[in-house]
């Protein structure tokens, strides 16, 4: 599965996949390449999604998981 975290970033009030490697950073660095201090981010996946990464987020999960689990039969 792919390895990430649904927080609310401050800078844009939207809700951002960050990578779970970002660990001991100052900032972190959500998957559309949106960057936030710490102290900015906020623990939690209620608000607005950013498209960005869900459209990521889709790509790597199809990538993970195999194109044939993502079509319509």
């Amino acid at each position: 599965m792919v390895d990430v975290q649904w927080w609310l970033s401050a800078y844009d009030n939207r809700v951002h996949a960050f990578g779970n490697e970002e660990a001991g950073r100052d900032f972190g660095e959500a998957l559309c390449e949106h960057c936030v201090p710490n102290n900015k981010i906020s623990c939690t996946d209620d608000g607005e999604r950013c498209l960005a990464c869900l459209l990521i987020f889709g790509d790597l999960l199809a990538d993970t998981l195999g194109e044939a689990n993502w079509r319509a039969s």
